[in-house]
């Protein structure tokens, strides 16, 4: 048994930017037999599949600059092109600014509501700090949008989303999330094409070569002592150790974690009981992701599509071969499909795979099953942490415990957060900034 100045658990980026930016004193280990986590890719029958949609969206100049150096150049700008199928048709995305084309009583319908939620007389302006304001995000979306485009699209698809009713979440995680653009430019896009972009992913980037997986990669290239097939089964914090699944024993001086918080809470011995229920406070939504390869050469230009309505099972597409040709062969295109699920809607997966292909079918998203060539699913059972009202106290209870033990839980999982990749790789650079400055 040896000691580690700090011991890293996970490879996914959270962990790999914490190594980097360390630069030394660390040993960094990971459960399965690469490195990656989420921002993997799978390379099957000619096809680059990533552990659902990642792309990169900046809002930082030294995280954009970190990925062009780990990438070498091997990143492409690309415009946003979403839009969300509703009514039988294509609007552009966001809902929110765009109704051109919906039907006549949809578009009065959010306009009225708009207006009215608008106006100081009725209803004094929303707080435009991009959603941090207090109360429910049901409540939110109706001051903010009024009762047409809640009813039409918000309220919907984030039931559809989050798999409970948005009046059970808090408004915590926005933060720039959801856009919300001015009534002027609302009113543009009800009476015209409105191609302005909104958000922040309206610009994003993506590897011209390969998948995601090519920004782990150019982190693994730049960092030593990295571990893989070594999952941790029992933390001791109190001893400051971990035990590994090949019986190997670490102890350590400061640990960083980056795995979901639920599983770390099987792995610590000892724990008082209010951190016990805090714990088990944790909630979050899974993603049944379809990875579909389809034989056609009709590239389409989209590069995601909203789904609101509950008669189609997915909440999102999106068209890798849109981002990279490199992704599929020659005239073939690839195609995820995100199926959300929790313990409060659960799914048969046999069937939602069923579904999904009719849905696809019905969609024009797909002409005929035969095109299909491969169709690989993958269970991601942590996708989103829920933010209901238990989620903030309860982190805040787990972490301030952990940190007595010099343990730090960092990235998507291990803050319990909504999270962009951008946000990910920062939050490892300030746990390592912040463990170089108590040496």
């Amino acid at each position: 048994m040896n000691r580690e100045e700090t011991i890293i658990l996970g490879a996914g980026l959270a962990g790999l930017s914490a190594a980097y930016h360390l630069k030394s004193g660390y040993a960094l280990f990971e459960k399965d037999n690469e490195i990656g986590g989420m921002a993997r890719s799978i390379h099957k029958d000619g096809y680059i599949f990533d552990y659902d949609g990642h792309l990169l969206h900046f809002r930082n100049k030294y995280t954009f600059n970190l990925a062009s150096e780990l990438l070498n150049g091997n990143m492409a700008p690309h415009k946003r092109n979403s839009w969300v199928y509703s009514k039988g048709i294509f609007t552009r995305y966001p809902f929110q600014a765009n109704f051109y084309g919906l039907p006549n009583s949809v578009v009065k319908d959010c306009l009225m509501g708009l207006i009215k939620a608008r106006l100081p007389l009725i209803q004094p302006s929303p707080h435009r700090g991009e959603g941090k304001g207090e109360g429910n995000f049901e409540n939110w979306i109706i001051k903010t949008f009024g009762e047409g485009i809640a009813n039409h699209f918000m309220l919907p698809y984030n039931r559809k989303f989050w798999t409970i009713e948005p009046k059970e979440l808090t408004c915590e995680w926005l933060d720039g999330f959801v856009p919300v653009p001015d009534l002027e430019d609302t009113v543009t896009g009800a009476i015209s094409d409105n191609t302005k972009p909104y958000g922040y992913n309206s610009r994003f980037w993506y590897p011209v070569k390969g998948g995601i997986s090519e920004l782990a990669k150019g982190f693994s290239e730049r960092i030593r002592n990295i571990h893989v097939n070594k999952k941790a089964v029992t933390i001791d914090q109190h001893r400051k150790e971990v035990v590994f699944a090949d019986a190997t024993i670490k102890k350590f001086k400061n640990m960083v974690t980056t795995m979901p918080l639920p599983e770390l809470s099987n792995l610590l011995v000892d724990m008082p009981l209010d951190v016990r229920r805090a714990f088990s406070m944790l909630r979050w939504t899974s993603i049944f992701v379809l990875n579909i390869g389809i034989k056609s050469d009709n590239l389409t230009e989209k590069h995601w599509v909203y789904y609101p309505e509950e008669n189609v099972i997915f909440y999102r597409i999106g068209f890798p071969t849109s981002f990279s040709m490199d992704v599929a062969p020659e005239r073939k295109i690839s195609i995820y499909a995100e199926i959300a699920y929790s313990d409060t809607k659960k799914i048969d997966k046999n069937e939602a795979i069923s579904k999904a292909m009719s849905d696809l079918k019905r969609c024009g998203i797909i002409s005929d099953e035969s095109s299909v060539e491969i169709c690989l699913p993958m269970d991601i059972k942590y996708g989103y942490a829920l933010y209901d009202s238990n989620r903030k106290h309860a982190v805040q209870v787990i972490k301030d415990y952990l940190e007595k033990f010099g343990i730090y839980t960092i990235g998507r999982y291990g803050s319990w957060r909504y999270m962009s990749m951008e946000d990910v790789i920062l939050d490892g650079k300030k746990i390592a900034e912040s463990l170089k400055f108590k040496v």
